[in-house]
């Protein structure tokens, strides 16, 4: 095995408490060091050059990517390793690496994230930040920064793919009031490059990552819905009609589909979100984040029309959701430790498997998938929740509630909780403790459909006795 060689490439500017542990986590891999100093007034350069590291001086301009692609220009490695100046990589053995960067096949690899940017939410994500070193290959975007396009356009000319890897990046935690001024340049820079190529999508597409909260990979119903939505129609629309070809040249355009999907049914609107996501799995049939949207939109497709759809029509659908969600099972499982890093955690798909087996009156299946996400996870609020509905489809309302009680504990985001208890308790003619709840949605969930039509109603009665 001829050893290849590695350059970490790394951009900065006032990172001295961490760019030590930074350079050394990777001090046995790579063999060349740059550091893009963007501006520094510490010790970061110094810190650097101790370690060996080539410091450039290149001003801040609001472009990540310039800033990335002036280290690329000068690495002379057969691959790129980048980080951030506040991460580290997980220790592997030097002969584990350089069996990677042999593999012939192989145009680079997906690092999983813990604690990112790249991960919105609790489960990590992964990015691409091994790669071989070719001119062909750059960072494109000035914020949130990619090289996914030119590297999957490069790879398939080369007759080569992109991996998943169990290598890890760790990302220090940012104190409260980095994370803010974070957001703040990280929109101020989107909005200017918005302004300056308003045909770009993926401008619009990132604006309204920076607006969206989600829940376990769902979009919730508060404040900024609205606006994130449009921003994602805007991205939509823009790559609706591309080609499949081109579309798949968009590493985010599964994301962006996802979010869509989830967007859309926070605030009712299914058919949109199916419409969207048949689209999505046309291109992308393998992507899992785009076929869990899928399947959440059909199963909430089936549960809203309830008997109103022909026989034939719910059997078909029903057969074809599960033939998905037992593909996602397959691909989920296994885990980490069966050799790879799934796309989503395998609680979603039980999650949704229950959902399903819910919808179809299969109420002891699905008990037991709900507990199975449990097991896996006691947290998972979505697991309470499918258990509160499995009481409640059984009769024992009393238990239903503690359950609804639990789910909420477990994340007070859980809106579907919040008013499915809502209106159990109206049922029970708990009229306090109800009115107590819905003032708790309204609070937390003020773009929800249900919150927007009560506030009409309210605001019309108003009117009216005036």
């Amino acid at each position: 095995m001829r050893r290849k060689t590695t350059t970490l490439c790394v951009i900065a500017r006032n990172e001295e408490a961490t760019v030590g542990t930074t350079v050394k986590s990777v001090l046995a891999l790579v063999d060349e060091m740059i550091l893009v100093d963007t501006g520094s007034s510490d010790n970061t350069r110094i810190i650097a050059e101790g370690y060996g590291a080539r410091v450039l001086d290149v001003p801040w301009a609001d472009d990540f990517a310039l800033a990335r692609n002036a280290a690329l220009a000068e690495a002379t490695g057969d691959w790129i390793l980048v980080l951030d100046a506040d991460e580290f990589l997980e220790p592997i053995r030097p002969v584990d690496f350089q069996r990677l960067l042999n593999d012939p096949g192989a145009a680079g690899y997906r690092l999983r994230v813990s604690g990112g940017r790249e991960s919105s939410s609790g489960d990590g994500a992964v990015s691409l930040r091994l790669f071989r070193n070719h001119p062909d290959v750059r960072y494109r975007y000035p914020i949130h920064e990619q090289v996914a396009p030119d590297l999957e356009r490069w790879a398939r000319t080369e007759g080569l793919v992109i991996l998943d890897s169990t290598l890890t990046v760790i990302h220090d935690e940012q104190r409260i009031e980095r994370r803010n001024h974070a957001r703040e340049r990280n929109l101020r820079i989107l909005r200017k490059a918005q302004a300056e190529q308003p045909q770009e999508p993926y401008f619009s597409y990132r604006l309204a990552c920076e607006g969206i909260v989600e829940l376990d990979a769902e979009v919730l119903p508060v404040v900024g819905l609205k606006s994130a939505l449009g921003h994602l129609h805007q991205a939509w629309t823009r790559v609706e009609g591309m080609s499949e070809d081109d579309l798949r040249d968009l590493s985010w355009a599964p994301d962006l589909g996802a979010k869509i999907c989830s967007a859309l049914l926070a605030v009712g609107k299914v058919d949109d979100a199916r419409a969207v996501a048949r689209r999505l799995e046309a291109v992308f049939p393998d992507s899992a984040t785009v076929v869990l949207q899928s399947i959440a939109a059909d199963i909430r497709y089936l549960v809203d029309l309830g008997g109103e759809l022909p026989y034939t029509t719910t059997a078909e659908l029903t057969h074809l959701t599960r033939r998905k969600l037992e593909r996602l099972r397959a691909a989920t499982e296994a885990g980490p430790n069966g050799g790879h890093q799934p796309e989503i955690p395998y609680r979603y798909v039980l999650r949704c498997s229950g959902d399903l087996a819910l919808a179809e009156g299969r109420v002891s299946e699905a008990f037991a998938s709900y507990e199975k996400a449990l097991s896996l996870d006691p947290s998972y609020s979505f697991g309470w929740l499918g258990m509160a509905e499995c009481s409640r489809y059984a009769g024992d309302r009393k238990r239903a509630l503690k359950l609804y009680l639990r789910t909420i504990t477990e994340s007070q985001y859980n809106h579907r909780a919040w008013l499915r208890g809502c209106d159990l308790m109206r049922q029970m003619d708990f009229r306090d403790n109800a009115e107590s709840w819905w003032r708790k949605v309204a609070e937390l969930f003020p773009e929800h459909p249900e919150v927007v039509a009560q506030r009409e109603r309210e605001s019309e009665s108003a009117l009216s006795v005036r």
